[in-house]
């Protein structure tokens, strides 16, 4: 269960860079901050929505299967990926 807290924290932290990377689409930076993305579009981009999915979906089957509540979890960071990831099946789909 420890693991699965880290998990959903990791990807709270990975979803942060996924609407990062979606905002730097739209502006314009001229050169600065290259270093910046250049950590948080392949953090955003890449490993958001993998690690998002499988982490939501270990967590729905734990809560349907009754051997976790959602109180054991940290629950606005689980509703927040949720939202999340609504919005990266939009984007990316």
């Amino acid at each position: 269960m420890d693991r699965l807290r880290f998990f959903l924290k990791l990807a709270f932290i990975c979803n942060l860079c996924f609407a990062l990377a979606e905002v730097a689409q739209y502006i314009d930076f001229k050169g600065q901050f290259s270093e910046l993305l250049k950590f948080i579009l392949p953090m955003g981009l890449i490993v958001a929505f993998p690690l998002n999915l499988i982490t939501l979906i270990i967590a729905i089957i734990l809560l349907v299967r009754h051997k976790l509540r959602l109180a054991d979890l940290p629950p606005y960071v689980f509703i927040v990926n949720l939202l999340i990831l609504l919005f990266q099946f939009y984007f990316l789909f």
